[in-house]
């Protein structure tokens, strides 16, 4: 036994000083570390390695194409220990003080059949049977995160697909009032100081693609950019993103879809408000955010969704939101704009201000109900909803109701520039609110114009 420990040893110190030799150029690959991708080997460990040496070390990891499967889960087997089943880390990293990146060419991260998810007895380890007791911590499940990364100086992940392996978690009852709000998370990245997540696609984790916070975060702190650009989330439980915390990020040329639309055992696995997007401070800031050329669509929740925060200089610019079986946009908070976009469904609860500065703002944007422009030809909602809406501003743009209804517009402090209404229906168009430039109104079918004129600057 001493010998075969002592042979152990000398193995781990060649392996060790091989990665040395070999990251000169800060590279490594995840074989290095004992890594499988055949669809088969658990690579937890591995990948435990690998996050050990680029904390210390920095530099690039090379995750050679194949499917790695990943996750584990510890048992405490006690009421005491805080949990029923702890998530071992996979890819994680805490106050790492040098650069890392995550190089995925195009490999898959796939999580392991039958973790547990939900509550579970952290004795019997069975699924919870009293929860009308309430919800306890000591009989949490969490699943994974697979990547994490904490106060991190650079972290950047690029050409991944991490597969959340959703429909075969065992899921046991709710934690919480609005699903399972536990750990299953494709990226989860608190307190980093600069962040870029590229070219990745992340599907079925029960939780969201992609947290990321900053706690505590203040506006005379430094401004740490994170940018997402060519990323992929679909079905999803409870976000495509979740922004809870931060200054600064750019999104770009991504998609987020079919949040809470997977199944487990033909069940929904769903946690609200399973959006595509979701901006929600969590005790920090969130200022700076811009959403460029990005399409969200057919989400359980709604496309972006922001009720009641103190957000700051939130842009979205050629972005598309359909909503099939909830609303497109649902942007109650303060200082969004969207500038040459397209809703497809109900538009609902924008933000409307005293303050002209803080209401939320359209500029050359298109509002339709039509189902044709809808990937599974299902649209939600027969109008748009502007309630609440002192202020807000539509410039230059187009709502085109078809066989459906133009909406009440009862909140006389809207104001449209320049803008175009079409319907189809034979119902009328009450318009109580501010119209400015040149206005047209299309009424395709018997319904008429019920509004006072005295509204009417221009044409």
């Amino acid at each position: 036994t001493t010998a075969k420990k002592s042979d152990a040893l000398f193995k781990n110190k060649i392996a060790t000083a091989w990665h040395l030799e070999r990251s000169k150029d800060g590279a490594v690959h995840i074989r290095d570390f004992g890594g499988v991708g055949d669809g088969v080997t658990n690579n937890t460990a591995a990948f435990q390695k690998a996050s050990a040496y680029l904390q210390t070390n920095g530099g690039t990891l090379i995750i050679d194409p194949g499917i790695y499967i990943v996750g584990k889960q510890r048992f405490t087997g006690s009421y005491t220990s805080g949990s029923s089943y702890f998530a071992e880390p996979i890819l994680s990293f805490t106050d790492a003080k040098m650069p890392i990146v995550i190089s995925g060419n195009q490999a898959t991260l796939k999580a392991a059949d039958g973790l547990k998810f939900g509550s579970f007895n952290p004795v019997t380890g069975e699924k919870d049977s009293i929860r009308q007791q309430g919800n306890r911590s000591s009989y949490y499940a969490s699943a994974y995160t697979i990547i994490n990364a904490v106060r991190c100086s650079s972290i950047s992940i690029k050409g991944l697909t991490l597969d959340g392996n959703s429909g075969k978690l065992i899921m046991g009852p709710a934690f919480g009032p609005e699903g399972i709000q536990l750990a299953a998370t494709g990226i989860g990245l608190y307190s980093n100081k600069n962040v870029t997540v590229a070219d990745c696609y992340i599907h079925h984790c029960a939780l969201d693609a992609i947290l990321i916070a900053w706690t505590g975060l203040k506006d005379s702190d430094p401004v740490y950019p994170h940018t997402i650009i060519n990323v992929k989330t679909q079905l999803n439980g409870r976000q495509g993103i979740s922004w809870v915390g931060g200054n600064s990020l750019t999104v770009i040329n991504s998609e987020f879809s079919s949040t809470g639309k997977a199944l487990n055992n033909g069940v929904p696995v769903v946690s609200k408000p399973s959006a595509g997007i979701d901006i929600e401070i969590e005790n920090s800031i969130i200022r700076n955010g811009n959403f460029i050329n990005c399409m969200v669509y057919n989400n359980a929740g709604s496309g972006v969704i922001s009720i009641g925060h103190d957000t700051y200089n939130i842009n979205f610019k050629k972005c598309t939101f359909i909503g099939t079986t909830n609303s497109a946009a649902y942007p109650k908070s303060q200082n969004f704009t969207f500038d040459s976009c397209t809703f497809v469904g109900k538009v609902e609860r924008i933000f409307g201000a005293a303050d002209p500065t803080k209401a939320t703002s359209f500029k050359d944007c298109v509002f339709s109900l039509d189902p044709a422009l809808s990937p599974n030809g299902q649209v939600f909602g027969d109008s748009w909803e502007f309630y609440e809406a002192q202020n807000v501003v539509f410039d230059h743009c187009q709502f085109d109701a078809g066989h459906k209804n133009l909406p009440t517009f009862n909140t006389p402090e809207i104001v449209f520039l320049n803008c175009t209404f079409s319907q189809s229906s034979d119902k009328d168009f009450i318009a109580a609110a501010i119209f400015k430039g040149n206005t047209k109104f299309i009424m395709k079918g018997k319904g008429k114009i019920v509004t006072d004129r005295s509204n009417f600057s221009g044409n």
